[in-house]
């Protein structure tokens, strides 16, 4: 799958909001070493790391639809609930890539980025498989990237929806979930 590409490690939200609730802060010890790992190889094979986060302006304009019908205010730029999901710290080369959507691709430059980079293969981290990550990795295979998940760097919002997801990702755009032990570098 991967044996020509250049490969990218992808961290999506390791945000503070994304951890508000007891059973999601519950999941970030076993997120942090697969995270930190591949951080860590990464950084030493030179090859390239993005921080995915999202960050919202305060007057609405970059709100999703269900923000907005809501009224619901999360994620704002300068706010604690944007800052780092405690215990989590970008890699020191990791370059930052912000969004207002839950893909890494929709209104912003990432795919850009990624091919000026010479990026062709991805694996993706953070949270959540029922959320960001899985419609990030269905848009990045969409676009012709070889795409993994690292399934203990990824976190959930519904454990019930976790299995469907990675079935889904797998039988729609052969995307599949492996341990970041065994992860291709």
């Amino acid at each position: 799958m991967f044996a020509k590409s250049m490969l990218a490690l992808v961290i999506i939200d390791m945000q503070r909001w994304m951890f508000r609730k007891p059973e999601r802060l519950a999941q970030v010890g076993g997120l942090l070493p697969a995270i930190g790992s591949l951080a860590s190889r990464f950084t030493h094979a030179n090859l390239p790391i993005y921080d995915v986060v999202t960050i919202h302006r305060p007057d609405r304009s970059t709100w999703s639809g269900l923000m907005l019908k809501y009224d619901y205010s999360c994620l704002i730029e300068g706010t604690a609930d944007a800052e780092p999901v405690e215990g989590y710290e970008a890699p020191a080369a990791a370059i930052r890539v912000v969004k207002t959507q839950n893909s890494a691709f929709l209104h912003t430059n990432f795919e850009k980025i990624l091919h000026a980079d010479g990026v062709t293969g991805l694996l993706l981290t953070g949270v959540f498989m029922d959320g960001c990550v899985a419609l990030t990795a269905a848009d990045a295979a969409q676009r012709r990237f070889d795409v993994a998940c690292i399934s203990d760097g990824i976190g959930h919002v519904d454990a019930k929806m976790r299995r469907p997801m990675e079935e889904w990702l797998h039988q729609m755009y052969e995307i599949d979930q492996i341990r970041a032990v065994d992860a291709p570098l």
